[in-house]
């Protein structure tokens, strides 16, 4: 009984801490959910209009590149202004871009190229707004509870995921477009009041990069970096997970649909995003590990074992609760990573670093399509459906046929992740990250209000040489 009293009173001792937190946090899930909604509609509607799978790509390909293209920008843009700010303004833009394409839609001018423009806006709008979400979080939230905050945002971009479609397809046959561009706006403007009525606590350090250029800010940035390559070594594990899910995602459509329904591809993908949301919700409650680098080695060890079973079995009930287990081990993997360079990264230049992380994740999607997609058509079915020697020594282990290509595609898959994992774990940078690399400040300090130290551990001057 006093184990348990003991565990609530931790948790509603974290809660209080969170409340800022957890007060915009609940309106970007709102806004973040609205935005979602509309991408599906907005995906319906091109590829019903121009019935071209080119044109529809084209939409993921808009919505992606700002992330990749104005890192160093975002980045720079987050560590010189107020976060709080550059989060509404990013809101109230995305706004004015909905309100515009809703009034393409109302007067019947509406085209597919303004949706490519619309969504190279909106992501613009997010690539500043999640940066600066990310680099406040070590202000809003008390150290220990970083983890807990970091799988909140893991649930959030998880749930938006999940109801994004579903929603979406009943409220584009209820409202139609326009409606749901509406209701967009709506949803951003519950995700604004919350950053209108707070006040986030002050950043103030001494830092000469503030009287630089913003190319000397770049440049800052990235001899950050390399001045630790554990961190670089960090932000590239975290990438490669970005990676592991696009592969997946481009290989479960052409390998469900061989051999099963589109209502049973629906009912798996739903499993994989509340695999997404129950692992979110676990890191978010349990909060952090004594040893993140141990949990991190642990977590890809068994996505790279679950891989493997993914692929080996050619039952579906094997592949689903495989990959079920592996996004739900996924986000917590992206927590480990990202609380360990907010303990890291000094709090003036996480703006930077963490949009650089966003643009490596940001490009690690597509790189999956684009990789993994041809490797299965054009080469591992083919060769799993013939009768080559190479075929029938491996289709002894696996079996041969429709659909085995892509399991061998996920079983290599798989044991890249494991060779990594071997990789990482015998990199010492990364091995002794967290003895290595101290915690870049002592965060209650910085929390202080009114006043708040005016110091930072950054080395600007052996950095600068």
């Amino acid at each position: 009984m006093n184990n348990i009293s003991s565990e609530q009173s931790s948790f509603y001792r974290a809660v209080q801490d969170m409340g800022l937190f957890l007060f915009i946090w609940v309106g970007q899930l709102v806004a973040a959910t609205g935005s979602a909604i509309t991408g599906f509609s907005m995906n319906v509607w091109v590829y019903e209009y121009t019935e071209s799978a080119i044109q529809f790509a084209l939409i993921s390909v808009f919505a992606t590149l700002p992330f990749v293209l104005l890192a160093p920008v975002v980045g720079i843009v987050t560590d010189r202004w107020n976060r709080r700010w550059i989060m509404v303004i990013s809101d109230l833009c995305a706004t004015l871009g909905i309100l515009v394409l809703g009034l393409l839609v109302l007067y019947s001018h509406l085209e597919p190229w303004h949706v490519y423009v619309f969504n190279t806006l909106e992501a613009t709008c997010a690539a500043f707004q999640t940066t600066a979400l990310f680099a406040s979080i070590s202000l809003l939230v008390s150290k220990e509870n970083w983890g807990r905050a970091n799988g909140l945002m893991s649930f959030l971009t998880g749930m938006a995921r999940v109801l994004g479609p579903l929603l979406g397809a009943v409220v584009l046959d209820w409202i139609h477009v326009q409606g749901v561009l509406f209701l967009q706006m709506g949803c951003l403007a519950i995700g604004i009041l919350p950053l209108l009525v707070v006040t986030f606590p002050n950043l103030k350090i001494e830092d000469k990069t503030t009287e630089s250029s913003y190319i000397a800010d770049m440049l800052f940035g990235l001899k950050y970096l390399k001045a630790y390559p554990g961190l670089v070594g960090i932000m590239l594990i975290s990438s490669f997970t970005f990676f592991q899910m696009g592969s997946i995602n481009v290989i479960t459509t052409p390998l469900v649909i061989t051999v099963a329904s589109h209502d049973i591809l629906g009912r798996i993908l739903s499993c994989f995003g509340a695999g997404t949301i129950i692992g979110s919700l676990a890191i978010a409650f349990w909060g952090s590990p004594e040893r993140y680098m141990k949990a991190i080695y642990s977590c890809m060890l068994v996505n790279g074992m679950l891989l493997v079973f993914a692929g080996w079995s050619s039952s579906l009930v094997v592949f689903t609760i495989s990959i079920t287990l592996f996004t739900m081990i996924r986000p917590v993997l992206y927590t480990f990573c990202q609380t360990i360079l907010q303990n890291k990264v000094d709090l003036n230049i996480q703006g930077r670093v963490f949009s650089l992380k966003s643009a490596l994740d940001a490009i690690a999607v597509p790189a999956g399509f684009v990789i993994v997609g041809p490797l299965a058509e054009k080469v591992f079915e083919p060769m799993m459906m013939s009768d080559s020697l190479w075929a029938n020594r491996i289709g002894t282990f696996i079996g041969m046929g429709v659909g085995r290509g892509m399991g061998l595609l996920l079983i290599l898959l798989g044991g890249v992740t494991l060779l990594v994992t071997l990789l990482a774990s015998w990199y010492p940078r990364l091995r002794l990250l967290e003895t290595e690399l101290p915690d870049a400040v002592d965060v209650e300090d910085w929390r202080i209000e009114p006043a708040l130290k005016e110091s930072t551990t950054i080395d600007n001057a052996s950095l600068a040489n």
